[in-house]
C-alpha cells in the first residue's frame, strides 16, 4: 500500500495518536516556514515561541511505523521518511490551531473532555467506557500518560470547535443561490437541498482557506529535525 494511501484510509485511527485531519483536504501546510536549526537537542520544533518536545515526535513516529507495519506494510527509508514529515506537520498544525483556538476565547471543558473520551469505541467494553481498558490502551498501546492523552484531545476537540467558530458567520445570500441552481438546473426539492449544502461547503471551504493564508502570512516556525 502506498504511503500516502494509508494516511488517506487511516485518518480516524492517526487522528486519535496525532490529531490530524481537522479541516482534511485543505490545510494548506506550513512548509515554507521552516527554518533548519541542528543546534536543537530537546526540540522538534518551535511554533512561535512555543516548544514541540523530540520526545512526543520521536514517539508518534514510532507509533506511526507501528499501525503501518501491522496492517502488513512494507516499511522503507521513503515510508519512514514521509511518516515523519507527516508526524511533524501534524503536531505543527496541532500547535498553531491550539494557539489560535485560545486567540479567539474557545475553551474545552473538563466535561466535554470526559465526554468525548468516554464515547470513543477503543475504550469501552461492551459500549460501557472501561477505565481499565482506557488506562492500558493509553499506557501500553500509546506510550503516554492519561494526563498527556487528555491534553491532547483537549487541543483536538478545540481544533473542532474553532472551525466551527470560523465557518459560523457564512451564509448564503438570496442571490448566490438562485444563481447557482440556474447554473446547475436542480428537478427536485432534494436537488435543490443538496445543491444548498454543496454551495455553503464551497463558501465555508474559501473562508478557511483565507483564514489559513492569514495565519500563514504570521506563522514563525523553526525545525529542528536533521533527517527530512
Amino acid at each position: 500500500m502506498n504511503i500516502f494511501e494509508y494516511f488517506r484510509k487511516n485518518k480516524q485511527n492517526i487522528l486519535i495518536i496525532t490529531t490530524i485531519g481537522f479541516i482534511g483536504g485543505i490545510f494548506l501546510g506550513f512548509g515554507g516556514y521552516y527554518i533548519r536549526d541542528f543546534n536543537a537537542i530537546n526540540n522538534a520544533a518551535v511554533v512561535n515561541g512555543v516548544k514541540i518536545p523530540i520526545s512526543r515526535y520521536n514517539r508518534l513516529v514510532s507509533q506511526s511505523i507501528e499501525n503501518y507495519r501491522n496492517q502488513n506494510n512494507d516499511i522503507t527509508d521513503e515510508v519512514i521518511k514521509s511518516i515523519k514529515q507527516q508526524v511533524l506537520r501534524d503536531l505543527i498544525q496541532e500547535e498553531v490551531f491550539w494557539q489560535e483556538a485560545k486567540k479567539y476565547g474557545i475553551k474545552v471543558t473538563d466535561q466535554e473532555l470526559y465526554s468525548y473520551i468516554m464515547s470513543i469505541p477503543a475504550f469501552q467494553k461492551n459500549g460501557i467506557f472501561d477505565r481499565e481498558t482506557y488506562y492500558k490502551t493509553v499506557i501500553l498501546r500509546l506510550k503516554m500518560t492519561p494526563k498527556e492523552f487528555e491534553e491532547s484531545q483537549r487541543k483536538r476537540i478545540a481544533m473542532f470547535k474553532l472551525r466551527e467558530f470560523i465557518v459560523s458567520g457564512v451564509k448564503l445570500s438570496k442571490k448566490e443561490i438562485e444563481e447557482y441552481y440556474k447554473l446547475r438546473n436542480p428537478k427536485t426539492e432534494e436537488d435543490k437541498q443538496k445543491l444548498y449544502k454543496e454551495l455553503l461547503q464551497e463558501k465555508q471551504t474559501a473562508v478557511l482557506e483565507e483564514w489559513y493564508k492569514q495565519i500563514n502570512n504570521n506563522l514563525k516556525v523553526k525545525v529542528y529535525i536533521k533527517d527530512l
